[in-house]
């Protein structure tokens, strides 16, 4: 009688264990909702709009609070009169809890003191990372047709 309980307990067992959720791991990490690629786009248009308090909860800065983020940026637009015209995402690289996208960017800006106006079509590379659970910009960097005046669009000094 044993043997047969045994015989309808063990595979009613089985079964029920392979149907179970796994239990995720403390390292897993599910990748956030907003992608990657939207947190760039998001980003860069409210560059376009002037919306620095926007752009800024796209980026993670470690040197830096929102006034002197926001204040940068404002008097980096009103020294160099800088308008981002255009932009579009070129590629998108995802890892485990990074990214890196890559965009260009199309600029108009004059030089301190001068009236004339300037175009620039410059490709940047943004890499993300997960620190708040959210796509965050960590770094920018200009990859192509770096020559025009303004420095880096994100702020944080390292372009």
């Amino acid at each position: 009688m044993r043997k047969t309980y045994l015989f309808i307990l063990l595979p009613l067992l089985f079964l029920s264990l392979s149907c179970a959720v796994p239990v995720r791991g403390t390292g897993d990490r599910r990748q956030p909702k907003v992608s990657a690629t939207s947190v760039v786009k998001s980003f860069l248009q409210a560059l376009k709009e002037q919306d620095f308090e926007s752009a800024y909860e796209k980026v993670h800065i470690f040197s830096s609070d929102r006034e002197g983020y926001v204040s940068r940026l404002e008097l980096l637009y009103e020294n160099y009169d800088l308008r981002v015209i255009d932009y579009r995402i070129l590629a998108t690289q995802l890892f485990k809890d990074t990214a890196i996208v890559v965009a260009e960017v199309e600029v108009d800006y004059s030089k301190p003191g001068e009236s004339e106006r300037l175009r620039a079509r410059y490709t940047n590379r943004y890499d993300l990372s997960i620190p708040e659970k959210k796509w965050k910009i960590v770094k920018d960097e200009c990859i192509e047709n770096c020559s025009y005046e303004p420095e880096s669009e994100s702020g944080d000094g390292e372009s």
